[in-house]
């Protein structure tokens, strides 16, 4: 990069595309705004790719991507007009900013790429994989398109993988993701994307996809493969990768036997570094009692802590702390506000606790229709509690006329579902001589 950038341009890209610790990126965008401001004429490029598509992230804008291509074209960037073809801006005062063509752009980026400056390697990467080689120079017979297209996708991955070699992140993401999803005519081959990416340890920085090799080597039942990614994500500081072992820990099916109180171990250490999904599988361990105590008062910290940062399915556990008043006080008016945004948001939520909410006026206007409706779905659906709640709405006559029978029958069917509160609510009944059931 040093043969064709400042030492200022060269310092901003290592922090926004050769290294994945966001907390370092604005210092890059600064950077790359000095190297502007110091006329640098590629610099415009990265600086309208930062607003152009949210690189180094930053808040997208469109008007200011257009100016800081116009001027980088206007000061003989051959990147910025490239990247203005790519962000479809290639027009209007932009276009006409150019004294060459857009060929002579591409002729200029491509003897970059092939001095081995990486930056360039990923554009040309990228001119190949959208298309643009196919519509600006191709233009295919429909005969020929398909084939054109393939040799394409060949050639984006042969430039996408040389600059990755270098370090590029975004240039191995296209990479890998290009053989793990199959795109544009490339063949499909997970094991090849792995292969590939195990040749890149050391060489790129990849602990932003640490992750998905562990659920990519899940997938082809590599467990040890997987837990080798989990371990080594742990060493290097991604929080995830402690989740995942988690996972494997409370699971026992990914290559490790069951053990909850390691599973509960590596959830807390994800989550004492911030992890969302670590403070709500923390979670998760202490309002069960898995590999622990039952504490609901630390379970609802960790949901709480989860739903904070960002985690909104922790609102189903939020909602069921709040109903019973475990590790917070009892608030029906908090529990169906988390319901009806989980609710509007069409993700899974307790239907059994709305439906006793509607059934009993709980924090919402009384609907008995709705909540009887709810209570029966939720039954359907193997909700022991539901079918707890049903027996006592029968029992009670709350909403529908009493019906003994009814009520012994979903009590029997709660006691089937472990629900220890049925065995007591079916003491309260007994069979007469004709076999019909009555209160004691």
């Amino acid at each position: 990069m040093e043969r064709y950038y400042s030492d200022t341009l060269c310092q901003g890209l290592r922090l926004i595309y050769f290294q994945s610790d966001s907390s370092k990126f604005a210092e890059g965008v600064q950077l790359l705004e000095m190297a502007t401001a110091n006329e640098e004429p590629h610099a415009f490029y990265f600086l309208a790719r930062c607003y152009g598509w949210g690189d180094g992230d930053v808040t997208p804008n469109e008007r200011k991507a257009k100016k800081l291509s116009k001027r980088g074209i206007e000061l003989g960037s051959s990147l910025c007009v490239l990247g203005a073809d790519r962000m479809d801006i290639l027009k209007g005062d932009v276009k006409n900013a150019m004294t060459g063509t857009l060929e002579d752009a591409f002729q200029g980026v491509m003897a970059m790429a092939e001095s081995g400056e990486p930056m360039a390697q990923y554009a040309i990467g990228l001119f190949y994989f959208w298309g643009d080689m196919l519509l600006n120079f191709q233009k295919p017979s429909k005969e020929d398109f398909q084939r054109c297209e393939k040799e394409n996708a060949t050639n984006a991955l042969k430039w996408f993988r040389a600059s990755a070699a270098q370090g590029c992140i975004p240039a191995f993401r296209n990479a890998f993701n290009s053989v793990r999803n199959g795109v544009n005519g490339v063949p499909k081959n997970l094991e090849e994307a792995l292969r590939w990416s195990e040749t890149m340890d050391g060489k790129v920085d990849m602990r932003d996809y640490y992750h998905s090799f562990i659920l990519e080597y899940q997938k082809l039942k590599r467990f040890a493969d997987a837990i080798r990614w989990c371990e080594r994500g742990i060493r290097d500081g991604v929080s995830v990768c402690a989740v995942n072992l988690g996972l494997v820990y409370l699971y026992g099916d990914r290559g490790a036997a069951e053990d909850d109180t390691k599973a509960l171990q590596y959830f807390k250490m994800a989550a004492e570094a911030g992890d969302e999904y670590g403070c709500y599988n923390a979670g998760r361990c202490y309002y069960h009692g898995w590999g622990t105590d039952v504490n609901y008062t630390e379970a609802f910290r960790n949901f709480d802590q989860a739903f904070k940062s960002g985690h909104k399915p922790s609102r189903v556990y939020l909602a069921q702390c709040y109903f019973w008043g475990r590790g917070v006080s009892k608030n029906y008016e908090t529990a169906v506000r988390m319901m009806e945004k989980l609710i509007n948001e069409k993700q899974d939520y307790p239907k059994e606790l709305m439906g006793y909410c509607c059934l009993y006026g709980k924090g919402i206007a009384t609907d008995t229709a709705r909540g009887k409706r709810l209570l029966e779905e939720a039954a359907q659906s193997g909700s022991g509690q539901a079918w707890m709640f049903l027996g006592d709405m029968y029992d009670q006559a709350a909403g529908v006329p009493e019906d003994i029978s009814m009520a012994v029958s979903c009590y029997q069917k709660a006691v089937s579902k472990k629900i220890p509160e049925a065995s007591e609510a079916l003491e309260r009944y007994k069979k007469t001589l004709f076999g019909k059931w009555k209160r004691r």
